[in-house]
């Protein structure tokens, strides 16, 4: 099976509103994708008039709160404008070797770009948190290639969240990096 890739619509904010609207995005994906028994919980966003529904779970919320803040530190490390976040969401599949072991397959993966913005009207982000979340759900309704459940767990499919231009953000970057040509002397 493919991996299946949602690329969402590229949400313009202010940088003040990034963390609450990286965390209700993401808590909106896990949400949808949580196919095991679900405990939801009502959020809302203190910048914007906005709630949504997020999963009742203390380690998922952490995971989403540690993403946003590498978000944060990236884009001040980096001055950056821009802003990518994604999450993959993976099966795991037993090698029919003579070393029989477990691996992890990605399956759906989701790209969230954000555009930092000197202001933004609190109405405009709410009709984009909006529009992200129905397109979200639409997506999800029409996904007919998840795999099969085989775990009970609450949710049955692990995930990663990758920050882009992240120090940990992978192979990739860690090749430019290597790749790209060192700073001038002098400051120049």
């Amino acid at each position: 099976m493919n991996a299946q890739q949602y690329i969402l619509k590229e949400i313009n904010l202010e940088y003040a509103q990034l963390k609450e609207v990286v965390q209700c995005i993401l808590h909106c994906i896990l949400f949808q994708r949580c196919l095991g028994t679900v405990k939801p919980k009502d959020a809302s966003l203190d910048i914007v008039e906005f709630t949504y529904t997020k999963l009742d779970d203390p380690q998922t919320s952490k995971q989403v709160e540690e993403k946003s803040e590498e978000l944060l530190s990236s884009i001040i490390k980096r001055k950056a404008k821009t802003a990518q976040v994604s999450v993959s969401f993976q099966e795991k599949r037993q090698k029919t070797t003579f070393f029989s072991s477990a691996s992890e397959v990605c399956w759906e993966q989701w790209i969230i770009s954000f555009q930092l913005v000197p202001s933004m009207d609190a109405k405009q982000l709410a009709n984009q948190l909006k529009d992200t979340n129905y397109k979200i759900i639409e997506h999800v309704n029409q996904d007919k290639n998840i795999p099969p459940i085989t775990a009970k767990d609450q949710n049955p499919f692990p995930f990663t969240i990758t920050i882009a231009g992240a120090e940990n953000a992978g192979v990739f970057d860690t090749f430019w990096n290597v790749l790209k040509p060192p700073p001038l002397l002098g400051g120049k």
